[in-house]
């Protein structure tokens, strides 16, 4: 198993809005009624975080600053680089693609069906059909409808699941995972320039890490997931 950290405020909203698209894709996949609620509430959660700060202008600089660690990447011996072009190719074009689009998540604030009921999904058990018949009066149009109406909604912010799952995709992929030992469940270190901590357990290790740091340097604590000792936890790690 694998757990992702982050490293500072922008890396910490990046990991949330790929969790919001993960949950947002698998609902979208569904037939069934109560995954289109669910639907909903990813959606819902997305349009809050995206309306908390200039999103789209943190992205053209980590997708430029990407460009440049690709093009260093590209003069180390034995890399790949027709991947590496493609890559390169791949964040260009979603750099400009985002400078010359709208705000993501303007269109989703402007329709009148997400905005009837958007404030009900806040409420416990406030979304019943008494509650918001609109919504209940779309849950029972035929699933070709839904569908369609669900995708041109994401349609305002496919850009932006893409530019921050590429974002993502290369972070990881630039660290690679070295052995580490944490004392009685506790390790300290420093990682310059990172973005994220990733850790990887085995699947039989009974415990689960938490992370707090300051800038770069971080440390780890590893708690039990059942009553038990915590003794010296080997695992692996890699600061991306």
């Amino acid at each position: 198993m694998i757990y992702d950290f982050p490293l500072n405020e922008k890396s910490r909203t990046y990991l949330r809005l790929e969790s919001l698209f993960s949950q947002i894709r698998d609902n979208l996949g569904c037939d069934q009624p109560w995954a289109h609620i669910a639907f909903f509430k990813g959606l819902f959660d997305l349009q809050e975080l995206l309306e908390r700060g200039d999103l789209r202008a943190d992205l053209i600089k980590d997708l430029e600053r990407l460009g440049q660690r690709l093009t260093h990447w590209a003069s180390l011996p034995d890399v790949d680089l027709a991947q590496i072009k493609q890559m390169q190719q791949e964040s260009s074009q979603l750099a400009r693609s985002l400078l010359n689009s709208s705000r993501p998540g303007v269109r989703l604030k402007e329709d009148r069906l997400l905005g009837s009921i958007r404030q009900r999904f806040s409420i416990p058990g406030g979304l019943c059909a008494f509650d918001v018949p609109q919504l209940h009066h779309w849950i029972n149009t035929p699933v070709a409808v839904r569908h369609q109406q669900m995708q041109q909604w994401l349609s305002d912010i496919n850009l932006l699941m893409d530019a921050i799952s590429l974002l993502l995709r290369l972070w990881r992929e630039s660290g690679s995972f070295n052995e580490r030992l944490a004392s009685n469940g506790f390790f300290q270190d420093t990682a310059e320039s990172a973005e994220l901590i990733r850790i990887k357990l085995t699947g039989n290790q009974l415990c689960y890490p938490t992370l707090s740091g300051h800038k770069n340097r971080f440390a780890l604590r590893f708690l039990p997931s059942a009553e038990q000792q915590i003794g010296d936890v080997s695992f692996l790690l890699a600061c991306c």
